[in-house]
Order: C-alpha cells, then sequence, then structure tokens
C-alpha cells in the first residue's frame, strides 16, 4: 500500500500501518507472554522504533504489555496482573513518585523484592514529573479518549506491506515535515483546527487517540512524542527532531 503523502514529503523513515487482529501477525515482535507483573518497565515503543527503523513488524496484546500505562495506550483489555501499588502505583510513577506516602513506599518495596534494576527503583520512587501530584493525573486519565477494550492483538507494520487498510497511519516527520503534513490534513476541511497536540505517553499518542478519532464528523491527525520519557528511549532514532503524526485511515485517504 502506497503513501503519496509520505512520498512527497521526503520523509527518512516509511509510514506504519495500525490495526487490530485476533492474534500477532507472522513474523511479528513482540514482548513474551506473562500473567505476571515484570518489574523491567520494558517500554513497548521499542518495539515501535524496531518497526520504524527495520520495518519489523510488532504486536501488542494485554499479556505482552507489561505496564499499565502501555494497555491504556493501546487500548487494551485490562491485564489479569496488577502491579506494586496498583493503578495508584503507577499514576504515582507518572507524577510526583511513590517516595513520599506511605502506601508508595510499601510499593517501591514490593518492587524492590521483584528484583527491580537501580533505574526502575529511582525512577518509581522520584517519579516522571509529568504532572504536579498523582489527583492530578487521576482525574486528567479520567477525561482522556476512550474506546472499546481490544481483546486480541494491536499491530503496527510498513504500510507498503499491508493489503487491507489499517485503522491508523503512523507517519515520522521533522518540523519541515510536519508542517506539510498538517496543511494537507485540513486541505480538504473547512477550519483550521485538524492536529492536535495532546500531552500523553508516546503510545497513546499512535494509538488509543487516534483510534477514538475515527467516525467523528472532524476528525482531528495526533502529534506525538512529546512523552520525553519516551523520546529518551528512542533517542537512537528520532535524535532531537522526529515527532509522530497519526491519523485515522479516513484521513490518510484525503491526505
Amino acid at each position: 500500500m502506497r503513501s503519496i503523502a509520505a512520498e512527497s514529503a521526503k520523509l527518512k523513515y516509511p509510514p506504519l500501518g495500525l490495526y487490530r487482529s485476533d492474534g500477532p501477525a507472522p513474523g511479528s515482535k513482540q514482548f513474551s507472554e506473562t500473567a505476571k507483573f515484570k518489574p523491567s518497565g520494558a517500554c513497548s515503543m521499542t518495539l515501535v522504533e524496531k518497526a520504524f527503523k527495520d520495518g519489523t513488524p510488532c504486536a501488542f496484546s494485554t499479556g505482552t504489555v507489561h505496564c499499565l500505562g502501555g494497555i491504556r495506550g493501546f487500548g487494551l483489555a485490562p491485564p489479569a496482573f496488577s502491579p506494586p501499588g496498583g493503578a495508584m502505583g503507577s499514576v504515582r510513577l507518572v507524577s510526583s513518585g511513590n517516595s513520599r506516602c506511605e502506601e508508595g513506599r510499601a510499593a517501591l518495596d514490593e518492587l524492590k523484592a521483584l528484583g527491580a534494576t537501580a533505574e526502575r527503583l529511582e525512577l518509581f520512587s522520584e517519579g516522571e514529573g509529568f504532572k504536579r501530584d498523582p489527583e492530578l493525573l487521576a482525574a486528567s486519565f479520567a477525561v482522556m479518549p476512550k474506546i472499546p477494550p481490544i481483546e486480541g492483538c494491536l499491530n503496527l507494520a510498513p504500510l507498503s506491506g499491508l493489503k487491507a487498510p489499517p485503522e491508523v497511519v503512523v507517519f515520522l516527520a521533522d518540523a519541515q515535515q510536519l508542517s506539510a503534513l498538517t496543511v494537507l490534513a485540513g486541505y480538504s476541511r473547512p477550519g483550521f483546527d485538524h492536529v492536535a497536540v495532546p500531552f500523553c505517553a508516546a503510545c497513546m499518542a499512535i494509538a488509543v487517540f487516534p483510534l477514538a478519532e475515527r467516525g467523528k464528523p472532524s476528525p482531528k491527525a495526533i502529534v506525538g512524542l512529546m512523552d520525553v520519557h519516551a523520546r529518551k528511549i528512542m533517542r537512537r532514532l528520532v535524535g532531537r527532531d522526529l515527532v509522530t503524526f497519526s491519523v485515522p485511515w479516513e484521513m490518510f485517504e484525503e491526505m
């Protein structure tokens, strides 16, 4: 499947297509199946990086995504496992950390007992600092886009190899290319508000946010990689210059 927009913008990395299926596509990379929380904190964006860089398809499911943020970001069904501190432990991780309250310190001890690395423990203790406090982040999650939970797999693969239309197309663009894609996103639509730049996890910006735009009368493209933690993980690929630009399939066809 071809993208004239990607060819015209001279993107360094070919666009990817996001689609769901009952199971992973043949040859897909995914994390190992587990019914338990893993303390490694492996980020699914490492697989997204491989998909862009090497053209390696990747697959995400409730059983293979090891963090609550990733499960929420990909719109997957709730997991069987409960990480240390539960949902609030993860909320504190993204905000002010777990070392400032009794429940958080207990979760930190549990994570340490599971064998987490020193780096993971420090991050869980001090937090990523993306919101002022856990309560504010929890309120933000309450109003984020929602889709019916995905029970099977969500796949990400080079668009050029897909035979059926995906649900979302994901570009990786620099500022010049982003400006061109932004023009195209609104070219055939009235008004000026056709692109959104939410602060959210990098996986949310390529999955649940654009998936939630499908079927809307005026869908929006979603600019992502505002997540500086994910940028650190993907720094060899994105450097200081690249962001994701994710569009529902219907908008991609117009572009």
